[in-house]
Order: structure tokens, then C-alpha cells, then sequence
């Protein structure tokens, strides 16, 4: 959590530094946690040439003018236009933006910056026919498009390896980043939480800064709100008009941007809306889940920066998976997120198992559910964020047909995801009993829809759902 001594609200942010910033971060932990090449880290993200294309031609062609790594301290800078900024790798915490004017983070990271364990033995029952399949081959093959960049694809039917391919650079000890499907993550620890009795998921939020005045709309808002995010809290996100975002980038994106505290600027942040009445994709809620969970930690005499470790990677066989922190040691469970196809078909068989792993309870059934069950502000009021992202759950996107729109998925309707940016996915459809990842790099091109064409082929060759 965050050090209260410490006040850092860095430079001022515009489309520029948001660039830049992003740009760095993504290349640095590509390179530094994923392993890829630097020449490859930039060319799989390079959020530069979304600006200004000229300029990302040029990162491209000369990484190396533009990029400098220091061993010694594990820090990657980047130089753009005379902008500078400095990002650190830190270990098993995966790396950080640094705060500009500062060489180091402001919370003591050196418990954590030791290297994660080996991958967990081989533990997956493979179904060696089904590799060799033709048919099943061609329907990976269509997530393979070039221009879709994908990086790993791995399908999982009755409980089998059926499919198993990766590219673009990766392979199956590979740490790819998993984006946002980070907040299922973020779900996942609170369900823990309510299957602890530590929390109660319809209670108001045991957050004080929202109770210190009886009149303040915040006070009202459940763990059940945030994890729907229908929480209500004013937060400009990056579809608004760009008047409203009150800074050179929207509230939304601004944990990308800077090195700021996310949890205390999402906490600070007041109500617009009354909780669960409109459903809108921000970062805030998902800041706030995690807020509560590690003060929970820090009050039972925890560290919060190994709570996901305790609760859920360690009983589920995870040893690699990577959480990075903000500047402040809040776990980014938005964004900084980093792990295997192996690793997240793990947590992808646990919800399908609703919450049970090897005969031991770690999530309640119901809450599973819901996590599965569409958000009422989300049918009511939506805000939707895509062609596939139109209705959302307890920490999960749906399949689900709406008044306004299908199922996006070539799937059943049951099924749900977990969701990153640039195509990052976990689907669990419980009435296949089925499991599949996908990961593609940020430049990839419309890979959902290509990850569709590849759903579509699949669903023929699975036969009927079993009884």
C-alpha cells in the first residue's frame, strides 16, 4: 500500500507522455519479464506509433538510439524527443515506471525481487490424438493469421489438452502479458476473501474515507458495485470527450501514464452516479477491490504484495505468474500482469470447476456464479467498451444476448472471459466443459475477430455438450 509520506504527482500528462510512458512500459517488461528481444518488444507494442507514426518508424528501425539498459540497476530508458523516463525492473515483481525525478520506487521492494520459482511439473492431461488432428489444427491455424500477432493458444475439453500452439516469439515457459484479464484475478482474490469470511460481498465497501461524512454518496457502494463495475465514482474514461478528462489523459488511463498511487487517487475520486446504476469500464473499481484486499492483508499482519500468491496461485499450482506494483506497492491487477497460457488455463479450469481445486473450497460456488451473471447496471445503463465487450459480470465479460445486441462470441451462451487489451483471453463455458486462452502481442490486428473465426471452426469439432 501506499507510503502517506510520500507526495508525488509527476509532470504534467498529455497525449505525448501518455505515449511515450506506455510505450516504454510495454516495451520494457515485453523485453525484461517476457524475454523477447528488445528489436521484437518494440515491434509487438511500440503505443508510440499510435501517435505519431513517423516516430514509431523510427523507434522501430533504431531501438537501440532510443532505448538504454543499464544491468547493473536493471533500469531501461527511453529518450524521445528529449523526454526521458526510466523503468526498473525489480524481480519477481516485474518492472515499474519510475517517478520522474526519482531513482527508485517509494515502497521497500526488496523482499520481492527475488526470481520466481520453476513452472509447476507437467500436470495437464494431454490428449495426444486430438493434437494431431487435422481439423483441429486448421481452426488454430485461423488464429494464427499473421496479422493477428497471436501469441499462444490452448484449449482445454473434459478436462484434456486439446490444443496447444504458440508463435510470434512465445512459448509455453513465456511470460505474456495478459493486460486486464488482470481484474478476474482482482474477482478471484475477493471471492477468496468472502469464502474466508473476511468480506461480505453485499456490505458496504469497508473503505473509511467513504464513510467520513453521512451525506457522501461513496458510503453506499458494495465489494459486489466494484466488482460489477457499477460503483458509481466519477472517473473520465478514455471514450469521453477529452474535455471531460480534467488532465492530458483520461482518469482511466492515467495508472498507465504515470507513476502514481492508483489505489489512493481511485479512492479520493467522489460519487457521480448511485452505485449500481450504470455500468461503466474504469479502472477505479478494480483499484478499489484491490484496496480492500490489502488492507485486509496489512490488518492480519500480512504483506499485501504476496496476498494473490496465498490465496490463489500457490493452492492452484501458479509459481510464475507475475503482478507487478505501482510506485506506491499496489498491485496493478488493471494492467501489469504477466504469465503463461499454462498459467491462466489453471484459473481458467478453477472457474470452471466453480471454485474447487483438488477437493479443497476456495471460492464459493455461488460466487462463481456470480462473477457469470450479467450486472444490472451493465442491462440497464451499459457503457460498452467494444464489439465484444458489451455486457459485463462480477469480473468477467459475458456471451450473454442483450435488448441491443447478440452474443459477440461464436460461442454458447454461458460462456464468459476474462479480457486484456490487445486481445488477451480466457473463455470458460461451462457447458462444453471447456477452456480456452489466447494471447496476441498489442499491434496484432483485430485479433478478436480472429480469435471468433477460430472459436466459430472449433465449436463443430467438439461434438455434444456432455451430460
Amino acid at each position: 500500500m501506499s507510503d502517506a509520506g510520500v507526495t508525488y504527482r509527476g509532470p504534467a500528462v498529455s497525449r505525448f507522455h501518455y505515449a511515450a510512458n506506455t510505450a516504454l512500459v510495454d516495451t520494457g517488461n515485453i523485453h525484461l519479464v517476457s524475454g523477447l528481444p528488445l528489436a521484437d518488444a518494440v515491434r509487438s507494442t511500440n503505443r508510440i506509433g499510435d501517435l505519431d507514426a513517423e516516430l514509431g518508424r523510427s523507434v522501430e528501425a533504431d531501438p537501440a538510439a532510443v532505448f538504454a539498459f543499464d544491468p547493473a540497476r536493471g533500469t531501461l530508458t527511453q529518450t524521445l524527443r528529449g523526454y526521458r523516463r526510466t523503468l526498473r525492473h525489480y524481480g519477481g515483481l516485474g518492472c515499474i515506471l519510475l517517478p520522474a525525478g526519482f531513482d527508485d520506487v517509494f515502497f521497500d521492494t526488496v523482499p520481492h525481487r527475488a526470481p520466481k520459482p520453476p513452472h509447476a511439473p507437467e500436470d495437464f492431461d494431454v490428449d495426444a490424438a486430438a493434437l494431431d488432428d487435422p481439423g483441429l489444427r486448421a481452426a488454430v491455424d485461423l488464429a494464427f493469421a499473421p496479422d493477428a500477432l497471436t501469441a499462444s493458444v490452448m484449449v482445454i475439453h473434459r478436462g484434456r489438452v486439446i490444443a496447444e500452439r504458440y508463435g510470434a516469439g512465445a512459448g509455453r515457459d513465456t511470460m505474456l502479458a495478459s493486460w486486464s484479464m488482470g481484474k478476474s484475478i482482482a474477482a478471484l482474490v475477493i471471492g477468496r476473501m468472502v469464502q474466508e469470511g473476511r468480506l461480505e460481498l453485499e456490505a458496504e465497501a469497508p473503505i473509511p474515507e467513504w464513510h467520513a461524512a453521512p451525506e457522501d454518496g461513496r458510503r453506499r457502494i458494495r465489494p459486489a458495485d466494484l466488482a460489477r463495475m457499477s460503483s458509481g465514482l466519477r472517473f473520465s474514461g478514455a471514450r469521453e470527450p477529452e474535455h471531460l478528462w480534467g488532465r492530458g489523459v483520461a482518469d482511466h488511463q492515467l495508472v498507465y501514464a504515470e507513476a502514481i498511487d492508483s489505489y489512493a487517487f481511485s479512492l479520493a475520486q467522489p460519487a457521480q452516479h448511485p452505485p449500481e446504476t450504470v455500468g461503466r469500464y474504469r479502472n477505479c473499481d478494480i483499484a478499489a477491490l484491490g484496496a480492500i484486499a490489502a488492507r485486509s492483508e496489512q490488518a492480519a499482519g500480512r504483506d499485501p504484495l504476496t496476498l494473490v500468491e496465498r490465496l490463489l496461485f500457490r493452492p492452484l499450482g501458479i509459481r510464475r505468474m507475475t503482478l507487478s506494483a505501482d510506485a506506491y506497492g499496489n498491485i496493478v491487477y488493471t494492467g501489469m500482469n504477466y504469465g503463461t497460457a499454462r498459467d491462466w488455463a489453471r484459473l481458467g479450469q478453477f472457474c470452471l470447476a466453480r471454485g474447487e481445486w483438488t477437493g479443497q473450497r476456495l471460492v464459493p460456488a455461488a460466487y462463481i456464479d456470480f462473477m457469470a451473471t450479467p450486472a444490472p447496471a451493465w442491462l440497464s445503463l451499459p457503457e460498452p467498451l467494444s464489439d465484444f465487450h458489451h455486457l459485463y459480470g462480477g469480473g468477467c465479460w459475458l456471451n450473454r444476448a442483450t435488448q441491443r445486441v447478440p452474443p459477440p462470441w461464436a460461442l454458447p451462451e454461458d460462456a464468459y472471459n476474462f479480457a486484456g487489451a490487445g486481445g488477451q483471453r480466457v473463455f470458460v463455458v461451462p457447458s462444453l466443459d471447456l477452456v480456452v486462452v489466447r494471447h496476441g502481442h498489442m499491434r496484432g490486428v483485430e485479433p478478436d475477430r480472429r480469435t471468433n473465426e477460430f472459436l466459430a471452426a472449433l465449436m463443430p469439432l467438439l461434438g455434444p455438450p456432455a451430460r
